[in-house]
C-alpha cells in the first residue's frame, strides 16, 4: 500500500483511492468541490511525479511548481504533499443581502473583509465553517469588493440548500480564488459579444455585460438566457431595462416548455441559436451553465463558423459526491 505524508503525518492509502479521498478519510479538512479537476479548490503541491490527468488544464508554470489536483491523482505510489497558496490566501466576507428571486435561485451579496482581485466572469470557491466547499460564478464587475453570487438550489445540494433556505444575513463565509478564464480581454474590445447562458449560467454573463458597457466596448452585445420554464428565468426586468437604455445590447430570454408569452422566445436554445444571424468573423462567444447544454451550444456556434479560439466557456459541474 502507498503512504501519503502531509504535515508530518503519514496515512496508508486504500486501493483505487485518490490523494483527496485519503486525506478526507483520515480527518483532514481539505477544501474541495467538483471532484472533476475544474474548480481548483483541492490543488496542492508535491515533489513526487504525478499523473498527467492530475495537472490537466494547469498552466505550465504551475505544473513545474508541482501543483496538482488531489481529486484526480490516484494514490498509486508514496506521496509527500504540501498546502498551496497559488490562488492567494482565502478571503473572509459577510453576507449582506440574500434575495430569493425564484423558487430555486437566490442572489447573495457578500461584503469582503479584504481586497480580492478578480475579473467579471470568473468564479470563486465558497467555503463554509465546516470546510464544505462549492464553486459559484461572480455576477459582479471586476474588483468590486461587494461580490454578487447567483446560487441555484439543487436536490440534496448541501451548500446550495443552506445558502437558499437558511437566514444568512450577517453570516461570515470564506472565499478562495478567483478561478476561470471566461472573461473580457483587450483583444475583444472591437468584437461583437454573443453570450449564451442556461439557468444560473447567467451569473458570469451578467457581470460581463455590465463590464463591457462600462468599459466602452464598441461592438454589439447579445445575451441569450435559457431556462426550462418561464419561471426558470430571473433578472428579466433588470435586463430588459438595460436593453432599453443601451442600444448596443440585445437580450433574448427563452424557455422550453409552457404557454407562449410576449417578449420571450420559446423553444430549444440550441435551435434558436441556429436561426440567429450574427457576424461570425468578428464575434467572441461565451457560454455558461449546464455541461451538456454548454457542449451543444459551443458545437453549434463552431459549426456556424466561429473559430474555437473565439469560443470561451464555463460549465457548471456538480460535485460527484453530494
Amino acid at each position: 500500500m502507498a503512504t501519503l505524508t502531509y504535515k508530518n503525518r503519514s496515512f496508508e492509502g486504500l486501493e483505487s483511492e485518490t490523494v483527496l479521498d485519503c486525506l478526507i478519510r483520515n480527518g483532514e479538512k481539505i477544501p474541495h468541490s467538483c471532484r472533476s479537476g475544474i474548480c481548483q479548490s483541492c490543488v496542492m503541491k508535491t515533489s513526487t511525479p504525478v499523473d498527467g490527468a492530475s495537472q490537466k488544464g494547469l498552466r505550465p508554470t504551475k505544473k513545474e511548481a508541482g501543483l496538482f489536483y488531489t481529486c484526480q491523482q490516484s494514490l498509486n505510489k508514496d506521496f509527500e504533499i504540501f498546502d498551496s497558496n497559488e490562488s492567494g490566501p482565502p478571503v473572509g466576507g459577510k453576507i449582506i443581502s440574500q434575495q430569493r428571486v425564484s423558487s430555486s435561485v437566490v442572489i447573495l451579496k457578500v461584503q469582503l473583509d479584504s481586497p480580492l482581485e478578480y475579473k467579471a466572469g470568473q468564479f470563486v470557491n465558497v467555503i463554509r465553517e465546516d470546510q464544505l466547499c462549492r464553486s459559484y460564478s461572480l455576477a459582479s464587475v471586476s474588483n468590486n469588493q461587494t461580490l454578487e453570487l447567483h446560487v441555484r438550489k439543487v436536490p440534496q445540494g448541501m451548500m446550495s440548500n443552506w445558502l437558499y433556505d437558511a437566514e444568512l444575513l450577517g453570516h461570515k463565509i470564506t472565499l478562495s480564488g478567483p478561478v476561470g478564464e471566461c472573461y473580457l480581454t483587450h483583444e475583444m474590445e472591437n468584437d461583437d459579444l454573443l453570450l449564451l447562458g442556461v439557468g444560473t449560467g447567467l451569473a458570469p454573463l451578467y457581470g460581463i455585460v455590465q463590464e463591457a458597457i462600462a468599459n466602452g466596448f464598441k461592438g454589439k452585445i447579445t445575451l441569450f438566457h435559457g431556462g426550462l420554464r418561464l419561471e426558470s428565468l430571473y433578472l428579466v426586468e433588470e435586463l430588459k431595462n438595460l436593453e432599453e437604455k443601451c442600444p448596443q445590447f440585445q437580450y433574448f430570454p427563452a424557455y422550453l416548455t409552457g404557454e407562449s408569452r410576449e417578449g420571450f422566445l420559446q423553444g430549444d436554445l440550441v435551435e434558436l441559436l441556429k436561426k440567429h444571424e450574427f457576424d461570425i468573423k468578428n464575434t467572441t462567444v461565451m457560454v455558461c451553465g449546464d455541461p451538456d447544454m454548454v457542449k451543444k451550444l459551443k458545437q453549434t456556434v463552431f459549426l456556424k463558423g466561429v473559430p474555437s479560439k473565439k469560443i470561451f466557456s464555463d460549465a457548471f459541474v456538480s460535485n460527484k459526491k453530494v
